[in-house]
């Protein structure tokens, strides 16, 4: 009896050290339930996960915001299309694909992905109704590949309502926003949902399986962080990051070996913070957050809700974080509370330089305007952008980047020294000037400088060849040419014609130095309609192609904020509303 006591108690802890062994190793016991998570193709339960198999090629394509993380918008191995060939004959709208909801983030593009028994050049879509597509982008039109869907009416599960908390321009509701990340070693997708669970905010990082839509992984994990600080909405010296204020609007970026996700805020609405944190893409857990203003601030220059210590939202246009080769991290806080030039920790209106080190964001170098003071109380952040990391072939050897404001103002920074304040002037940094014709003054006021009148510059410049395009609101697309390291400040050509009141996304598509296009995308001012511009790379002044050229073929329709199109293996993907069209070479 003792003996056979022995061998059941022995046995029994073998079950027991296998249980433990193996909820560790899949991250169970720690994260929240998942009841968002429903099958490809349909609601129900969650899908089990399949993480794919250690021996997979990576994967190729555009796998995040502008295809890489430079911010820069170059896709530089287009061997196919060139000026020559996309024209009104010979160049057009191939296929679309229609979704359940608003598509802001920027498409992805799989080549070759192993679906099932076969390969397909895949396209990944995202919608504000919490759904995820994958789409055969050589044959739309036979319907999805799979799809995954995060709303269960019958659980309560729900986009969040756009006037949740605050006013913003995402058409009724918010679901996915940011652009997805997509990691080529592991076919792991990654993207976050907002939601309303029975009437209550939640957002929830996801990871699942470009080749089957099932999770990865542990599949989700609740977004859930706060920092030390007394600035706004502190509650006993934390502040707590709430899911109703905070826009996921940034795209996803990946640095080392830690899953990037940046917020900021639902139009200035709200006592709301900039947010990054870093996630485990493997457990999906939290390794490290930062929030850019935590510090009480008295004296602000701004009274909102979110001032006097908040603020400095992470949105940038749609722009992910870009990341140089030694893994520095750099993004752009909006409107909000600063006094690092006194010391203290608000970096409202700022470019950062950040370092993940250790399980923590650290702050290796940063740059605020001259004018900040007045950009701030005028709503003319620097944060309506990126950073657009450019090659050295064009700055002489310096490292620099190009970033943009509100005002229509372009910065050149060195990232090697960003150049911190100066209140008299941007003298320390390389180059500025104003891309827009009016320049922020004091008594502006919150909203004036808004509408028709101004110029207003969002997202990313692009570069080509020693070029720069930038596309701001009510006026024409511009190309800046380096010389001598800088940027001649007097345009060499400009579009024929002016944009709307969210400007040009603009990227470029070329054989390395050879074949440039300018592909901008327009929101029009008259109504609303998308448009698809496609310009010479070499002189902007002469317009190759546009949608509405032939718009019984080519026409969009209702164009999104800041809609980015992604050009791979001859095909240009652009969306419009609910619907994603393909354009190629007509057969």
């Amino acid at each position: 009896m003792k003996r056979d006591a022995l061998v059941l108690t022995f046995a029994l802890g073998l079950i027991i050290f296998a249980s433990v062994f193996m909820s560790i190793s899949c991250g169970g016991g720690a994260r929240p339930a998942d009841p968002q998570s429903s099958n490809p193709g349909g609601p129900g339960g969650s899908p089990p996960p399949s993480p794919a198999p250690a021996s997979a090629p990576a994967l190729t394509g555009v796998l995040m915001w502008k295809g890489d993380t430079s911010g820069k918008g170059l896709y530089s191995s287009e061997t196919t299309l060139n000026p020559a060939n996309v024209n009104v004959n010979q160049f057009g709208k191939l296929g679309s694909f229609q979704t359940d909801g608003l598509i802001l983030a920027q498409p992805l593009y799989l080549a070759n992905l192993a679906i099932g028994s076969g390969t397909h050049n895949v396209i990944i879509l995202a919608t504000e109704h919490d759904s995820i597509y994958a789409v055969d982008a050589d044959n739309p039109a036979a319907g999805s590949l799979w799809e995954r869907h995060y709303v269960d009416a019958t659980a309560g599960i729900a986009p969040l309502p756009d006037n949740f908390g605050g006013r913003t321009t995402l058409g009724g509701e918010i679901g996915i926003t940011g652009t997805p990340f997509v990691d080529s070693a592991t076919g792991a997708l990654y993207f976050v949902t907002t939601l309303s669970h029975n009437g209550v905010a939640e957002q929830w990082l996801r990871a699942i399986d470009v080749h089957t839509g099932n999770d990865f992984g542990p599949g989700s994990v609740q977004i859930q962080a706060s920092v030390a600080g007394d600035g706004v909405g502190s509650v006993n010296g934390q502040i707590a990051f709430d899911a109703s204020i905070q826009n996921q609007r940034a795209g996803l970026s990946k640095v080392n070996n830690s899953i990037l996700v940046a917020w900021g805020s639902f139009s200035d609405w709200g006592v709301y913070h900039g947010w990054l944190m870093a996630f485990d893409p493997g457990s999906l857990r939290v390794q490290a957050v930062f929030n850019p203003t935590t510090q009480a601030q008295p004296d602000d220059d701004a009274d909102g809700p979110a001032d006097h210590g908040g603020g400095g939202a992470f949105w940038q246009g749609g722009a992910s974080p870009s990341i140089d080769a030694s893994g520095n991290i750099y993004l752009v806080a909006a409107d909000g509370s600063f006094n690092a030039e006194n010391g203290g920790n608000n970096y409202g209106d700022t470019v950062l330089k950040l370092q993940l080190t250790n399980g923590s964001f650290q702050i290796v170098d940063w740059f605020t305007p001259f004018n900040a003071p007045c950009v701030d109380e005028a709503d003319l952040e620097i944060g309506s952008g990126g950073v657009a990391l450019l090659p050295t072939d064009a700055t002489n050897g310096r490292n620099l980047a190009a970033v943009y404001n509100k005002e229509g103002r372009l910065f050149l920074v060195d990232t090697t020294n960003l150049g911190k304040f100066n209140p008299a002037g941007d003298t320390q940094i390389p180059q500025e000037f104003m891309v827009g014709a009016n320049t922020c003054a004091a008594g502006l006021g919150t909203g004036f400088a808004e509408g028709p009148g101004w110029n207003r510059l969002y997202g990313n410049p692009a570069y080509w060849n020693g070029f720069l395009y930038a596309g701001a609101s009510n006026s024409a697309l511009k190309q800046y040419q380096f010389q001598n390291g800088l940027l001649n400040p007097a345009p060499v050509a400009q579009s024929p014609t002016a944009y709307g009141l969210r400007g040009g996304n603009t990227v470029i598509s070329a054989n390395g130095t050879q074949n440039g296009i300018a592909w901008a995308y327009e929101k029009t001012a008259a109504s609303g309609q998308a448009l698809l511009h496609a310009y010479d790379a070499t002189q902007i002044s002469h317009e190759l192609w546009n949608s509405n050229m032939n718009s019984g073929r080519d026409s969009m329709g209702t164009g999104v904020g800041f809609g980015t199109p992604l050009v791979i293996n001859s095909k240009v993907i652009v969306t419009s509303d609910t619907v994603v069209g393909i354009y190629g070479l007509l057969k």
